[in-house]
């Protein structure tokens, strides 16, 4: 049990800013237990018209329970303030990771590690009669222990009406700048008579498998009314590789083990410039990515939801016949840094006097 009192929690870090601006997530200490944490504070001034999305985040995590699932475990209001407590990712999401330090994509392995861990969350998810409907990148956190865990469930939406298993025909709640629509199904963004199930989760895991393989996030430079034509018509994203990526001059090889090696445990680096886009087309089109990792996002891509395979067959996929009980996903992306809580970084500490000189009241907006 981990106590709501904000004198209980000593900020050590802060980690990122999220949710569009609105929260600020920070590492902390548990100190009765002396224990790391990750503490989400939300500024309730902010985000009033988000408190049912945040509350039904809270509340749906409160009735999941599974390993894949990141924990919730206390939130109380200070002041003005809510504050969310869970386990601390150390290696933070799979977005950050991409962004900072694999531009290029992911080793193939780790995308059948954290894609097997993505796939156990929704078998579970969807066996509750629960649909995430925001499963991207940004929403998978990975831990010191290596398993990922998935979050966002504020946009999650449950199956059962009256008792009985049924479709849904709501879209889910908008996200910041519609960021999400990049990642949803044809027949969730169609919003017609039919509606759509758990099925339209399976599409967004394939979404990801681009993502984590390809570095990018899938329609980010297309417009956004042409994006949803585009997936309408049955336009889907690809791993890019040199079978997919025809433009460059040199012959489809594949790398040698070592130069893979090389390739994936040297700094990016990419950035903007000529050269940095240029390597990276490069990186794309002298690859070649497995056979069966772009089965796997073809069929979990499939512009008919009924012909999309259920998390529980996708987990059979023979994609996940490479994963061994000894592959360690940290060991994968060892240029990733964990996040180290500094108990000296400044911000965390004004800011944790400020909370200290602050009276604590629970508010009418945030009830639990």
């Amino acid at each position: 049990m981990f106590n709501p009192d904000i004198n209980d929690y000593q900020l050590t870090s802060i980690i990122t800013e999220c949710c569009g601006g609105v929260a600020v997530v920070y590492s902390a200490l548990y100190k009765p237990t002396n224990q790391n944490v990750a503490l989400k504070r939300y500024f309730v001034d902010k985000t009033k018209e988000k408190a049912a999305l945040i509350q039904q985040d809270i509340m749906t995590r409160k009735e999941l329970q599974h390993q894949n699932i990141l924990p919730y475990l206390t939130s109380f209001v200070n002041g003005r303030e809510l504050y969310v407590v869970s386990p601390l990712m150390t290696f933070g999401s799979c977005r950050d990771i991409l962004d900072r330090y694999f531009h290029e994509g992911l080793p193939e392995l780790a995308c059948a590690i954290i894609l097997r861990d993505i796939l156990l969350a929704l078998q579970y998810l969807h066996k509750q009669l629960f649909i995430h409907r925001s499963v991207r990148a940004s929403h998978v956190l990975v831990g010191a222990d290596g398993l990922s865990r998935l979050s966002g469930l504020r946009s999650a939406a449950s199956l059962a009406v009256r008792g009985r298993r049924a479709r849904l025909h709501r879209l889910p709640p908008p996200d910041h700048d519609n960021a999400n629509l990049m990642w949803l199904s044809p027949e969730l963004l169609e919003q017609n008579l039919r509606g759509y199930d758990e099925r339209s989760d399976i599409y967004s895991l394939g979404v990801v498998c681009c993502e984590l393989g390809n570095g990018a996030v899938p329609f980010a430079e297309v417009a956004t009314t042409l994006m949803l034509t585009e997936k309408v018509r049955g336009s889907t994203p690809q791993l890019l590789d040199c079978s997919t990526f025809p433009t460059f001059p040199e012959p489809c090889l594949p790398l040698h083990d070592a130069e893979m090696k090389s390739m994936y445990n040297t700094d990016s680096g990419v950035g903007d410039s000529a050269d940095g886009v240029s390597r990276l087309r490069h990186v794309y089109a002298t690859r070649k990515l497995s056979d069966s990792f772009h089965h796997l996002s073809e069929v979990a891509l499939h512009r008919d939801p009924e012909k999309r395979p259920t998390a529980t067959q996708l987990l059979n996929h023979a994609f996940f016949k490479q994963i061994r009980k000894t592959d360690y996903l940290p060991g994968l992306i060892g240029r990733v840094k964990p996040i180290k809580p500094d108990p000296n970084d400044m911000s965390a500490l004004l800011l944790q006097q400020k909370m200290s000189d602050m009276e604590i009241k629970k508010t009418t907006e945030w009830d639990f």
